[in-house]
């Protein structure tokens, strides 16, 4: 290309090429000097061809001897379509408050350091490109979907401030995208559409959404599924989803947080963590609309606010965890197991009890295991819940042994004191002990135990009855008392 045959402003950006200068077209160089929306009305004096950028970029023009050569274009109207498919650009690209006509197409392109800060662009197309530095697309505005897929980042992809707008397609597409320090979408980001980062990898930094809202009520707002974070994924501050959040099978290094966040997918999964990893999972939601799934996560930190009855479905079967905060009232968490709409799974059960055993609270461990024991006698035919009944109120399924005790200690007082009115009359003719109402009682409760006072007495018969429901009792506290026992060690 050659000089001639360029505009005014075209030429201000060719000279200053060399240099690395800025040319800002704005009026007056007025940093007002009117909004990026307004683009499409802008004039000659602020339109640049994109294929004199594309020239430049290229290395159509020399630069000099100890300068970095970098396009910086600030306020202008870049007109026709900036086509870098394949192509090595040789210098720095700053496009600042600019107004793209057509979305830019730079498919498998290698780029420096390239920023579309404050601009607004139709789309953008950077499928399989590499990027040695930053991509910054802070507070841009991008009406079309930004594909990003199999994309590599020397940097971070920066999008604080940005909004994406694709109502009811893909806002980015960053499926297997490669980010050496991270995505950070803070500072009002917002997508309308998808943002998808399947199988994306984050070498260093995280995924920083902190405050950001996602707007894609019909499908997914977060759709990361198999993403691998070296550091976290920080959903707090604000965040706002409104559409399912999707964390299926990620490994993340460090903390996954939602405090503070509101996640709405009425009708379905609002978080689907499902085989995630992560050494911490902070689950502390401003609000939720929809279930929140966590099947047969690995997590090491789990803290999660519980308690109540009434909040949204908890998916936890195969969930484990090292350690769970705060320490709430075990009828707390007693009550986030009963929200599974599963219905009864065993090992929710068996890793609240582990956990609250590894830290010494074994009464609350008890409690959890007795709690199991308890749902799941609801999933059993009648017969076999009236013995779980029967389990239940005489020693707790075993993990309440000092309960039978009181049944014994109950039972003994009872038989003692009508014994004691209403003595039985000794057998036969033969020596016999001196009758004792408390032993004689006993010794109808306890099935393996002779005190010779049973065998030497007979009871009356107003009292025969008595003594036919004691040893009956004894039986059914001695089996009951055995197979709550037999229970309690299989599980040790």
């Amino acid at each position: 290309m050659r000089p001639e045959d360029l505009t005014g402003p075209e030429l201000r950006l060719w000279e200053a090429f060399a240099t690395g200068d800025e040319v800002d077209l704005r009026p007056d160089n007025a940093a007002d000097g009117g909004s990026v929306a307004d683009g499409a009305g802008w004039g000659p004096e602020r339109t640049v061809r994109a294929s004199v950028i594309r020239s430049l970029v290229l290395g159509g023009a020399e630069g000099v001897r100890g300068e970095t050569a970098t396009l910086h274009l600030t306020g202008a109207r870049i007109s026709g379509r900036l086509r870098l498919l394949f192509a090595e650009a040789r210098c720095v690209l700053w496009l600042e408050g600019c107004w793209f006509d057509e979305a830019p197409q730079l498919y498998g392109a290698r780029l420096r350091v390239t920023s579309f800060m404050d601009s607004y662009l139709p789309g953008l197309g950077a499928h399989t490109s590499t990027v040695d530095g930053h991509l910054d697309l802070m507070n841009s505005r991008i009406r079309g979907k930004v594909g990003l897929h199999d994309a590599r980042i020397g940097g971070s992809l920066l999008l604080q401030g940005a909004h994406l707008s694709n109502p009811g397609g893909l806002a980015l597409d960053g499926a297997r995208l490669e980010v050496a320090s991270g995505i950070v979408g803070t500072e009002g980001f917002r997508a309308e559409g998808e943002l998808r980062l399947h199988e994306a990898r984050f070498l260093s930094e995280g995924l920083h959404l902190e405050g950001a809202t996602l707007h894609h009520p019909e499908g997914e707002a977060l759709s990361a599924a198999g993403i691998q974070v070296a550091s976290g994924i920080d959903c707090s501050g604000g965040f706002r989803a409104e559409g399912a959040v999707i964390l299926t099978g990620a490994v993340v290094g460090g903390r996954v947080s939602f405090e503070g966040a509101t996640l709405a997918r009425p009708g379905g999964h609002a978080l689907a963590c499902h085989h995630l990893q992560a050494s911490e999972l902070t689950l502390r939601p401003a609000r939720v609309e929809g279930g929140i799934d966590l099947r047969h996560a690995a997590i090491g930190i789990f803290r999660l606010d519980g308690g109540r009855h009434h909040g949204p479905p908890l998916q936890l079967d195969g969930l484990v965890y090292r350690s769970l905060e705060p320490h709430l009232p075990v009828r707390e968490r007693l009550a986030e197991l009963s929200r599974d709409p599963d219905g009864y799974r065993p090992q929710p059960y068996q890793q609240l009890a582990a956990v609250y055993q590894a830290v010494g609270h074994d009464h609350d461990a008890r409690t959890v295991l007795l709690a199991r024991q308890r749902h799941r006698r609801t999933t059993l035919p009648w017969h076999a819940r009236l013995w779980g009944y029967v389990q239940d109120a005489t020693v707790g399924y075993g993990y309440v042994p000092a309960r039978a005790a009181v049944w014994l200690m109950a039972l003994l007082a009872a038989g003692g004191t009508i014994f004691a009115g209403h003595r039985p009359t000794p057998q036969g003719d033969a020596p016999h002990p001196d009758f004792n109402p408390v032993v004689y009682s006993l010794d109808l409760l306890l099935p393996v135990v002779d005190f010779g006072q049973e065998r030497a007495f007979q009871p009356t018969a107003p009292t025969q009855w008595i003594a036919w429901v004691l040893i009956g009792a004894g039986w059914l506290l001695a089996t009951a008392l055995a197979a709550g026992i037999t229970r309690v060690l299989s599980r040790q």
